[in-house]
């Protein structure tokens, strides 16, 4: 079986996809469980970025997904309500932690990151 020039640019572009699936997946449980999730999602992702020399354009699509999901979820949030108080009273209304703006950054730059890296790759292929 002889693989031309474009099935090997085709089935990198496969597993970049995938890799981006894998990443969305990944972004959602790293919100939806909490520290435990971004736990787990950074191990695949220190997986992922073992193979960023040889393969970099699963590692892009990676961070490109992990980012997408939590970077609406958050900004949703911090642009809708209002910042929590520092000392949060028990009768607070509904707020958002100091937490989210931070993490929201992280997530953008991871997005960048990955967009470029992507990208740069993908223009290569």
């Amino acid at each position: 079986m002889n693989i031309g020039k474009g099935g090997g640019r085709r089935r990198r572009l496969l597993f970049a996809a995938g890799f981006l699936v894998l990443g969305l997946i990944f972004g959602f449980v790293s919100l939806a469980l909490g520290p435990l999730g971004l736990i787990e999602a950074l191990i695949v992702l220190g997986l992922v970025l073992v193979q960023v020399r040889r393969l970099p354009e699963r590692s892009g699509a990676y961070l490109v997904g992990f980012s997408i999901i939590p970077v609406i979820a958050l900004a949703s949030i911090v642009f809708r309500l209002p910042a929590c108080p520092s000392p949060v009273p028990s009768t607070a209304p509904q707020c958002y932690a100091p937490l989210a703006v931070p993490a929201l950054i992280a997530y953008v730059i991871a997005g960048l990151i990955g967009a470029v890296l992507l990208g740069t790759t993908l223009r290569r292929l």
